[in-house]
């Protein structure tokens, strides 16, 4: 019986130990893990948006947007979230895409770098997702004027995947009064 159950340890190690090494060459840096990348996606006037994750503090609900008067339109106002003011752009505006207004779907994306911070209004969250960085190509011929200048490509799928570090090194994102 001794015999039998060291046997069985030993095969249950042997597996224990298969998975580990599998486990671990799952997360590990590769090439794949190198090409991917996870997004936001949301809709904006009809249109699929995605942003990449990494630059995203947070995703918050629109509500008490104060409009500010003095700046451009596509700033919509500001918000207070938890304390902090944060200006809202609206990129329908800045991208002159057709605006239907806000709805109870409504988000603020929360974009932020070292040098700034602002929220981006989006009409619906989709979700979250990982995309190849290979699956992602140039612009499309209907994505023309200001949309083309802060886009990193468009997936097979239509989606646009905009630049956040542009999007966030852009002056026209800083007002001075």
């Amino acid at each position: 019986m001794n015999a039998q159950i060291t046997q069985t340890d030993l095969l249950a190690r042997e597996i224990l130990k298969k998975r580990a090494q599998k486990l671990a060459a799952e997360t590990s840096p590769g090439k794949n893990q190198n090409n991917n990348m996870t997004v936001v996606e949301f809709r904006i006037a009809h249109e699929i948006y995605a942003l990449e994750l990494s630059r995203i503090r947070i995703i918050y609900p629109l509500k008490n947007l104060t409009f500010i008067p003095g700046t451009p339109d596509f700033i919509r106002g500001v918000i207070n979230l938890r304390g902090e003011i944060i200006s809202v752009v609206d990129l329908k505006v800045f991208f002159e895409l057709p605006d239907h207004g806000f709805t109870s779907l409504s988000q603020v994306i929360i974009l932020t770098s070292d040098e700034m911070e602002f929220g981006i209004l989006a009409d619906e969250i989709l979700g979250v997702t990982e995309l190849s960085k290979n699956d992602i190509r140039s612009s499309l011929p209907t994505l023309t004027g200001i949309r083309e200048d802060y886009l990193k490509g468009v997936t097979g799928s239509g989606m646009v995947v905009l630049d956040d570090e542009k999007l966030l090194s852009d002056g026209k994102m800083c007002i001075n009064l």
